[in-house]
């Protein structure tokens, strides 16, 4: 493999690669980076189609071609488009790094914190305590939807980036059937 194969781009923007690679652990670059790659460790929720999926935060360590750390958990900017990210190999020295673990709780507060700098949390639903989490049924609702999951009282939850219904209101689980709300 020649030095600069890695900035042939294969059509994919982060997300793509996500979805390709089953999920975070997979390693970038930015082709206007210069002596840098990065590791990502988390995405947020997909919450629209692709190609974006709703444009979600992406988390990634930043190192030098060394393996020194450059920057941990930072935002990885405009994930969205193919032009300026390469989904690369991981680098030799990874095998022996001491790498972030994925399930590492310091992504969930990150990732957390970021959604409140955005402004993803607030507004009624999140003032509203919310049931526990096993008496919700989360529903499948397309953002174009959203307006006719509203109508038969389902509920936005910025934490789960997600709609749900009270797993007590047959009648409104009823009709999120009849919508094709719920996942079968």
């Amino acid at each position: 493999m020649q030095k600069d194969d890695w900035r042939d781009s294969d059509g994919e923007n982060v997300f793509d690669m996500l979805v390709a690679n089953g999920g975070p652990g997979f390693w970038v670059r930015r082709i206007t980076w210069g002596g840098t790659l990065a590791r990502i460790v988390r995405v947020g929720i997909f919450t629209n189609p692709p190609p974006y999926f709703g444009n979600p935060p992406v988390l990634m360590d930043v190192f030098d071609l060394d393996g020194g750390l450059r920057e941990g958990l930072a935002l990885l900017p405009v994930p969205g488009t193919y032009k300026t990210w390469r989904r690369i190999e991981a680098p030799l020295w990874a095998e022996q790094a001491r790498l972030r673990p994925l399930d590492d709780p310091a992504i969930d507060i990150a990732l957390a914190a970021l959604d409140r700098r955005r402004g993803k949390e607030g507004g009624k639903a999140a003032r509203a305590d919310p049931p526990p989490e096993a008496a919700r049924v989360l529903l499948l609702v397309p953002y174009a939807r959203k307006d006719e999951a509203k109508g038969i009282g389902a509920r936005w939850s910025p934490t789960d980036k997600s709609w749900w219904l009270p797993a007590d209101e047959s009648s409104a689980l009823s009709k999120a059937q009849a919508l094709g709300f719920l996942g079968v």
